[in-house]
């Protein structure tokens, strides 16, 4: 398996000057970073969360693009986005920008894609009414830019950029498709697939199994398959547990989990179970005291359908099922020091090389 690494792409840059040299020497497949506007955690709450002592804003993220065009210069490993969306960003830009990267980017780029959530879309003024249709169009549009060099039937409309890098061929295209017609869209469009929220391994290998039929009816490759995971290395899944107590705000991941997820457990999400999680949650639009009051009362069993929570044992177990499932590529977000902070990150510190070893293995 490969694995990639979600890196700290935010403000201050001194973080990822850190933290990528030590990644190299582990030995990252890939590298990735976020196209977020806003973060996960409310900012009126930052200073209260032991990470705000490496970040002063939990907003504060880089444009990835012109992020990645200055990782190109510190590494010869692919680069991708995880993930943008197509409501900000058109097809003849996103072409332009992934035909640019791939050039600048020795290992080449990877341009991760998806149908957009409601917390980097609203806020800003965006729509977000019929995402999935807006996301169809873009890839047809993206589809005949990147591989024919121009807009479908509108050759006027045209890149002049080299549609191939040499040694590295065209940008590929990974999609975070979750329902049916997502799906189909991966395997008619796609080169990747990099789900970002929780699905169990036989969900991850059911719909696999769609996307690979899909990709045969069409007569495209089968996508590579990737998974894009929040992790959080812990001593042990008690340790865990009583460190999430004792810091509950670490809990508000939850409501990142979809309803249903909590209505198969017995449980009402705090926003209604009809809630679709990391698609319609905007934390920023929540009240920071109400929030305050909510974190003790999540149940740890929800942070765990958001967050991947163990040791590198424990975890390699976990993803082995994916493994088995066709998982090829995972793409890990290290969250480690939610709860605990430096002393949990320094505490843990061997824990991401040892897991990676064990990955590579399966």
């Amino acid at each position: 398996m490969k694995v990639g690494i979600t890196l700290p792409a935010q403000f201050p840059f001194g973080s990822t000057e850190q933290m990528l040299p030590i990644y190299e020497e582990m030995g990252a497949d890939s590298y990735w970073a976020p196209d977020h506007l806003l973060g996960v955690f409310h900012p009126a709450l930052w200073s209260e969360i032991p990470l705000s002592a490496l970040a002063a804003d939990p907003d504060a993220f880089y444009d990835p693009f012109v992020y990645g065009a200055r990782i190109s210069t510190m590494t010869d490993k692919p680069y991708g986005i995880s993930v943008t969306d197509s409501t900000r960003r058109r097809a003849a830009d996103l072409a332009r920008t992934a035909l640019s990267l791939n050039d600048l980017i020795p290992g080449g780029f990877i341009l991760g894609m998806g149908s957009g959530e409601a917390e980097s879309l609203l806020p800003f003024g965006y729509p977000f009414e019929k995402p999935v249709s807006i996301f169809e169009e873009c890839l047809i549009e993206l589809r005949s830019l990147l591989d024919d060099g121009h807009m479908p039937g509108n050759e006027i409309g045209r890149m002049g950029l080299p549609l191939e890098a040499e040694g590295r061929g065209k940008p590929a295209v990974w999609i975070a498709g979750h329902g049916p017609r997502m799906l189909r869209l991966t395997a008619q469009y796609g080169d990747g697939w990099i789900p970002a929220w929780w699905l169990s391994p036989k969900e991850y290998g059911e719909k696999l199994s769609i996307i690979t039929e899909h990709a045969n009816s069409f007569g495209r490759p089968v996508p590579e398959a990737s998974y894009l995971a929040f992790i959080l290395f812990c001593e042990s899944m008690d340790k865990a547990e009583a460190m999430f107590e004792e810091e509950p705000l670490g809990k508000l991941f939850g409501l990142f989990a979809m309803g249903e997820i909590w209505e198969e457990h017995g449980l009402e999400h705090p926003l209604g179970n009809d809630s679709k999680g990391f698609i319609d949650v905007i934390i920023h639009d929540l009240n920071a005291d109400d929030l305050r009051d909510l974190a003790p009362t999540i149940p740890f069993e929800m942070v765990k359908k958001v967050v991947f929570v163990g040791n590198s044992q424990e975890l390699g177990e976990q993803f082995d099922g994916y493994a088995k499932a066709g998982l090829e590529h995972l793409v890990v977000g290290n969250l480690t020091g939610v709860v605990g902070g430096m002393d949990e990150i320094l505490a843990r510190g061997m824990e991401l090389p040892q897991l990676m070893s064990v990955l590579k293995e399966l």
